[in-house]
């Protein structure tokens, strides 16, 4: 790490002796990116999350750059490097009024092993671009911060963790309409696998009509090229890809609402085949294409909790895709599937049967959208 970086550094490695205890977790961040940040192409980098205590327990632990980096002002400093190598922080506007879910909330329970190392990429949010001036460089710095949000796997805790600060993505700024910067494979990736970014758009942007009692939503999923992809095609399964509603009062509430003839359903039916080139449940993406899913999310509440009731006027709610590690898939589009078949429950949706021998390809959590009801 450079020294300049130091004075903006809020937790490091000398904090994990002073805050963590001896039997908790312990995690550390990379992040590695092009050196060019283009207006006109997404800014890929990678992000490795790796756990580095010597416990030999399981736990569970979530990070990701969207909604801990980007949407906090706790997370991710924006630094512009002058000519003379002078550091000086980029004012942004707060991103949201409302206070960070806990990740039981909104992350995927991500169960980190002893020596568990998590790698993907994400992606610098479009709303940075406007601040970032053609021909300047610039610093993305995690100044580290400290989490309660974590657990065991067999028992509760009250400590806390530190994810130390000190990495950090340095470009420069540069209008090129004809290039678009393309990320290398992840250092150390054993096979090469198709890189996904979701984003989440509501309409409207910003407000919500109690009178129309629901959220309209649309999930996109963009097939990102790398160099790794080869251009390939590629055929997953849609399931659980979706978004939530919380509305905060005093704390999260999860606006779980009500959907008639939906939810879980027990039978004892024998499974059954599909084609993923002819079932609904499946889509296919070349690079730079988009798959996306319009959702009507309800706004009225779980009647039976204690945090039950319509949502209200005022109320300030948040719409969220918490991330997913893709049940299926392979490569290829469906035409090259038709005569494929998997298993299925008898439900006809969720989880396929047997999933395969690809790698793990992980699409991390969006951007939230905050709303607010009117």
């Amino acid at each position: 790490m450079e020294e300049s970086l130091a004075p903006f550094l809020q937790y490091t490695e000398k904090d994990l002796a002073t805050c963590n205890r001896s039997d908790a977790p312990a995690f550390s961040l990379a992040l590695q990116g092009p050196k060019k940040l283009s207006r006109t192409a997404p800014y890929l980098f990678h992000v490795t999350l790796q756990r580095v205590d010597e416990v030999s327990r399981y736990c569970v632990f979530a990070w990701y750059p969207q909604t801990h980096g980007f949407a906090t002002s706790n997370g991710f400093i924006l630094l512009h490097r002058t000519a003379q190598g002078e550091l000086h922080p980029v004012k942004l506007p707060e991103y949201t009024t409302l206070p960070q879910l806990e990740h039981w909330h909104f992350s995927p329970y991500h169960c980190h092993k002893p020596g568990n190392v998590q790698q993907y990429y994400d992606v610098i949010p479009d709303r940075f671009i406007p601040y970032l001036q053609t021909g300047e460089r610039y610093v993305l710095l995690w100044p580290g911060q400290q989490y309660g949000s974590w657990n065991w796997t067999d028992k509760v805790e009250n400590s806390k963790v530190v994810l130390p600060g000190g990495p950090f993505l340095s470009f420069t700024v540069e209008d090129d309409e004809n290039r678009p910067i393309v990320p290398t494979l992840i250092s150390g990736a054993q096979e090469c696998c198709p890189t996904l970014i979701a984003k989440i758009e509501c309409c409207p942007q910003s407000q919500v009509a109690l009178q129309d009692d629901l959220v309209l939503a649309t999930l996109h999923v963009t097939y990102v090229p790398t160099s790794g992809s080869g251009g390939r095609p590629f055929t997953f399964n849609t399931a659980g890809l979706n978004v939530g509603l919380w509305v905060w009062r005093d704390r999260w509430v999860n606006l779980k609402g009500f959907v008639c003839g939906g939810g879980w359903a027990f039978v004892d039916d024998p499974d059954m085949q599909v084609s993923p080139g002819r079932d609904k449940g499946f889509a296919s993406l070349r690079p730079g294409e988009t798959w996306s899913e319009d959702l009507r999310i309800p706004l009225l509440t779980d009647m039976e909790s204690n945090d039950g009731g319509e949502a209200r006027v005022g109320e300030g709610i948040r719409c969220l895709f918490k991330g997913l590690e893709l049940d299926w898939w392979v490569w290829g589009s469906r035409e090259d599937l038709l005569e494929t078949t998997v298993t299925i429950p008898a439900t006809g949706s969720w989880t396929v049967r047997e999933p395969g021998e690809q790698p793990n390809v992980f699409i991390p959590a969006a951007a939230p959208v905050d709303l607010e009801i009117v």
